[in-house]
């Protein structure tokens, strides 16, 4: 569907003659510790992601702009189709500034579409989170979301908006400050490595992928909007979707000096208490993890799932971030939550797996809810 039949659609929602009241009210009191995902959507190289709709695996191609330190040109892993924007001021202020901006506007209608699956005239908060140090274009981007998201039917719902920097959490990423927020929040967050500074971010951390290294990532970017709903404490049946109960975050020892059994264990362990044993005869429906191409991590992630769920096949039931679109920066976490839920039913879930860092293991459990008590 196109952009312009997009706008159409939200123009043709019935309007109101006098400005109505919100169909909720600023609160502070919400669970911190679990949010209703509703839906969500992704653009990605390997195209675009939403309810039932999860593409083929991209394919990188050479750039030709970069290079890695033995010279050669890198693989890399890019959106195809962007709305193309004229912001020269953007590209001066910082060098992504203008790819993330496009990489937002081109996905912001059909996140606003998100919004169909709330009670109409629902207020919402919109948090977008961009890796930017210029405070400057992160604040124009935010006014240009601001006016457009304005321009449609579902502007005079628009509560508060925010810029901030990516926090890879999305309990923090969506916590109300003092102030309050509302029931309902719209997060989207962007970004890109297809530039020489997110090259060089990865080449310092020895995970850039070069003719003269075997494994390791491929540069790449994405874009992903999630709507979620923040769960007040009296809410004891919240309705259909998937609830997210804060993640595990397990420190340890590097990954390439520690034994491969030892790894296993480790994560077995991880996943025993994200999914406690009396759930276990449970398997999740599908797995989402964000880096199988780093020296090690399918040997780690194979043997700790058969062992927890010999019945979940990691690699036919999974998806992993790296081979699937390329490495989207701080864009991983949002993106792997969209993955996650795109192709369960209610009644299904998922679980989410962070094993891209030597030293840390992130993991989530996306458990579906029919909303019947």
């Amino acid at each position: 569907m196109s952009r312009a039949s997009i706008f159409d659609q939200l123009h043709r929602r019935q309007s109101i003659a006098d400005a109505p009241e919100p169909a909720s009210s600023v609160r502070s009191d919400y669970d911190t510790e679990t949010l209703r995902l509703i839906d969500g959507v992704a653009l990605t190289p390997a195209g675009f992601v939403g309810r039932g709709s999860v593409p083929d695996a991209d394919t990188p191609a050479l750039s030709e702009t970069l290079y890695g330190s033995d010279g050669y040109r890198l693989l890399v892993h890019a959106v195809g189709d962007v709305m193309p924007l004229s912001e020269p001021r953007l590209s001066r202020l910082e060098v992504k500034a203008a790819r993330l901006h496009e990489l937002v506007e081109t996905i912001l209608i059909e996140a606003l579409m998100l919004l169909e699956g709330i009670p109409e005239e629902s207020a919402f908060d919109v948090v977008l989170e961009l890796p930017l140090r210029s405070a400057d274009a992160a604040s124009f981007i935010l006014e240009r979301v601001r006016d457009a998201i304005k321009e449609t039917q579902f502007g005079e719902w628009l509560s508060d908006i925010r810029h901030q920097s990516p926090l890879g959490d999305p309990h923090a990423a969506t916590a109300v400050g003092t102030g309050g927020g509302m029931d309902y929040v719209l997060w989207i967050s962007a970004d890109s490595l297809l530039t020489q500074e997110g090259v060089t971010s990865l080449a310092r951390r020895g995970l850039l992928a070069q003719s003269s290294r075997g494994a390791g990532l491929y540069p790449g970017e994405a874009v992903a909007a999630l709507l979620m709903e923040r769960l007040l404490p009296e809410r004891d049946n919240p309705e259909e979707g998937w609830l997210l109960a804060r993640g595990l975050a397990e420190t340890h020892g590097a990954r390439a000096g520690r034994r491969d059994h030892d790894k296993r264990q480790a994560l077995q362990g991880v996943l025993e208490r994200l999914w406690p044993e009396a759930d276990a005869a449970s398997a999740p429906s599908g797995l989402v993890v964000d880096s199988m191409g780093l020296k090690g991590r399918a040997v780690e992630l194979g043997g700790a799932i058969i062992e927890r769920w010999p019945e979940l096949d990691a690699i036919d039931d999974g998806v992993a971030v790296d081979g699937f679109c390329g490495w989207p920066g701080d864009a991983l976490v949002p993106l792997m939550l969209v993955l996650a839920i795109a192709p369960l039913a209610l009644e299904e879930s998922a679980v989410v797996l962070g094993i891209g860092s030597e030293t840390e293991t992130l993991a989530w459990a996306v458990s579906g809810t029919t909303g019947h008590s």
